[in-house]
């Protein structure tokens, strides 16, 4: 089934087309219009997402030289995600799928980054680490189109702390990329920083903490501004932080109970799924693989980088397994959806 897929669901504005799990085209264009403010700004991500939505999908078609007539099917993200630009995304799929008379399918966002990083070998049920702006979560996924959230974020995402950690060294938004290229430079022994503890288990994520112990180290060093230590000091933290969450879930421990306990949704998986924004850094992915190792568990990325960022390619093949089900959506209901938890039926 020859899929076309809309994804706006924050600063991305992207199309793709697929087939199954194939990635026939997939165009996106991310919005620089909200590095002067150092953050995402819903009013401003739906203007541009309004600018620019009919030349991706355009462009998108055009790659594989595709109309609508060989399309079988329009797929669109329908949450979590910014709810204004969510709508912009939706009421294209909706307006092409009612000219075209093609059936329409909503798709969760988190599905799309747990499935980016899925091939044959992996072996249910298995694990998903997504990890972006907007969303720190632990998933156990039992199947396609079946999963439990087990750890997630109490306040800040990892992408967030890294960004807001970025904007306090001086470095242009977005910040996890700049932060990540200016730490490598850095000793990240340097400065001492506390570990943050979540949760009655610790197996949650959270990060106001560290950011506020960040700012005020910053307040007392000098020449603070682009300083390499406090960055790797920082990102350290950031990802011990978060290996560490990781470590209790896979094993099914707690930090008064060290040993492990071979439970559900504990080291009996063989599979890590990863995908989110953060992904991308090279030196968390070091880190994972040799938690991996130790554990004895295939941490698995996404074949091309490009999709572990937003992206409509891992939308359109949510969507592909979405349409085997016969899962369509009634294109008079279909909406937004901000707050949509993957583990939530609707």
């Amino acid at each position: 089934m020859k899929i076309l897929t809309i994804e706006t669901s924050c600063d991305e504005t992207a199309a793709a087309v697929t087939e199954g799990t194939e990635i026939l085209s997939s165009v996106k264009w991310t919005q620089e219009v909200h590095a002067k403010w150092g953050g995402v700004v819903p009013s401003l991500a739906k203007r541009a997402h309004e600018e620019r939505i009919e030349e991706i999908i355009h462009r998108a078609m055009l790659n594989v030289q595709c109309s609508m007539f060989n399309i079988d099917a329009i797929a669109v993200t329908v949450g979590p995600g910014l709810a204004i630009a969510l709508e912009v995304g939706i009421k294209w799929a909706k307006k092409l799928a009612a000219e075209w008379h093609k059936p329409l399918i909503g798709v969760n966002h988190i599905e799309g980054h747990i499935l980016s990083a899925l091939t044959p070998e992996v072996v249910f049920p298995c694990m998903a680490l997504v990890i972006s702006g907007g969303h720190t979560q632990i998933i156990r996924v039992d199947e396609i189109g079946k999963y439990k959230i087990l750890a997630q974020s109490l306040d800040d995402d990892i992408g967030e702390a890294l960004d807001k950690g970025a904007r306090m060294l001086g470095l242009p938004y977005p910040g996890g990329p700049a932060l990540e290229k200016l730490a490598a430079a850095g000793d990240a022994k340097k400065y001492k920083l506390p570990l943050p503890m979540a949760g009655k288990e610790g197996k949650a994520f959270s990060y106001s903490g560290l950011k506020t112990a960040f700012y005020r180290l910053i307040s007392k060093t000098q020449d603070s501004r682009l300083n390499a230590d406090l960055a790797a000091c920082y990102q350290a933290m950031v990802f011990k932080h978060l290996t560490r969450t990781v470590r209790l879930v896979l094993t099914n421990t707690s930090p008064s109970n060290p040993s492990p306990n071979l439970g559900e949704g504990s080291q009996a998986v063989q599979d890590l799924l990863v995908g989110g924004g953060v992904a991308a850094n090279q030196n968390l992915k070091k880190q994972l693989e040799e938690l991996g190792r130790e554990l004895g568990i295939n941490v698995r990325y996404p074949a091309n980088l490009m999709l572990c960022t937003d992206n409509a390619a891992m939308i359109g093949v949510a969507a592909g397994f979405k349409a085997a089900r016969g899962e369509f959506d009634d294109l008079d209901k279909i909406d937004r959806l901000p707050r949509w938890r993957v583990d939530e039926i609707i």
